[in-house]
């Protein structure tokens, strides 16, 4: 099936479900730019990657496909950043009354560059101060964010509810009958 193009915040996504996630990254405000720039593979296929998003970990890259859809230019991508550069392919939002650590329907690949590829990633807040991270099982406590909140125990997030409420209004928006976000 071809994806329905849509319009929210000025830009015209490839699909409904790109548009869904950059509703999640408004309602987590998660600065986020769609299609931020175009790269030339090493194999001279041209890329174009769905997000870049500002978090208190760092610039994450992120790439958009249905779940089961593979992603090798995304994947080549990230072998050829610097190795301290990360991205994830972000799948279908996931339901915010089931977030779990251990689900893998709510879990994303981490890519680090040239490193490969590392499983079991999620969206943590810290509890402290709010920031916004991108970690293994969702730690909070391996966000950088400034605010000594690391009390050296592991801290699992992901079921917080501002995530919660992202993932709700994401999964909600309809984009349709002069919807606009």
């Amino acid at each position: 099936m071809k994806p329905i193009q849509t319009y929210y915040k000025g830009y015209h996504f490839r699909s409904r479900l790109e548009a869904r996630w950059a509703v999640f990254f408004q309602t987590m405000h998660v600065h986020w730019v769609y299609e931020a720039e175009g790269y030339i593979l090493k194999n001279g296929v041209w890329y174009l990657p769905d997000f870049l998003i500002k978090l208190a970990d760092g610039p994450l890259w992120c790439e958009v496909k249905p779940h089961g859809e593979e992603s090798p230019e995304f994947e080549m991508f990230m072998c050829e950043r610097p190795t301290n550069e990360r991205g994830t392919v972000l799948h279908d939002i996931p339901d915010p009354e089931d977030l779990s650590v251990a689900d893998d329907n709510n879990s994303f690949d981490g890519y680090y560059g040239g490193k490969g590829c590392d499983t079991n990633h999620q969206f943590c807040i810290c509890p402290k101060c709010d920031a916004v991270g991108f970690q293994y099982e969702g730690r909070v406590e391996r966000v950088p964010c400034g605010c000594d909140f690391n009390t050296g125990a592991r801290h699992h997030t992901p079921g917080h509810n501002r995530i919660k409420t992202a993932y709700a209004k994401a999964r909600a928006q309809r984009f349709e009958h002069g919807h606009t976000g």
